[in-house]
């Protein structure tokens, strides 16, 4: 229950400040019991959680790479985008697509929860720091992409197999594909 400015004045008015203060901490008390919080999953920003579907691909190891990533918002397609990236690898081209496409959520959104889905379990184990980046063309690409990611309000981040990230998969593709 939220209590109007003017029904906090006219309760601080009636109490004095120790009482006040001792009122809040017992309203909190009670609240929290009331209404327990369920697990400790990723916070809900003002706009609920953005899902992001990323994937970069190298035609060649390395070769010409492109990438791409499609942003949904409550299931609705919101944003999504392309990019070229010239002779790279293929977890360098899947990097600089997560990192495109959390640039792109950010200047859409702004600070709030991510859940991104790659189809590459090397990049999302990194992310996640279950593994190391040993490779150290990577390691520019894994700090920055970790950077962004701390500037949401949560970030969290899974692997999907290649044929649920049809639409990023297919972006990555035009993307390749514009420059052969």
């Amino acid at each position: 229950m939220k209590l109007s400015l003017k029904h906090q004045k006219a309760i601080k008015a009636l109490l004095p400040q120790t009482e006040w203060q001792a009122f809040v901490d017992k309203a909190i008390e009670t609240a929290l019991k009331k209404f327990p919080q369920k697990g400790k999953g990723p916070k809900k920003g003002p706009l609920g959680g953005i899902e992001i579907y990323a994937d970069g691909g190298s035609r060649g190891n390395p070769g010409v790479a492109g990438g791409g990533f499609a942003i949904y918002k409550k299931g609705e397609l919101v944003g999504q985008g392309s990019e070229f990236f010239g002779q790279k690898t293929n977890n360098q081209a899947e990097y600089l697509a997560l990192r495109a496409a959390l640039r792109e959520a950010y200047d859409l959104f702004g600070d709030v929860s991510i859940h991104c889905f790659l189809d590459s379990k090397l990049v999302v184990e990194q992310m996640k720091g279950n593994f190391k980046v040993k490779s150290e063309n990577m390691k520019p690409l894994f700090e920055e992409v970790s950077r962004i990611a701390d500037q949401f309000e949560s970030f969290k981040i899974d692997h999907v197999p290649r044929a649920q990230n049809k639409v990023a998969d297919r972006l990555a593709n035009e993307a390749m594909d514009q420059r052969r």
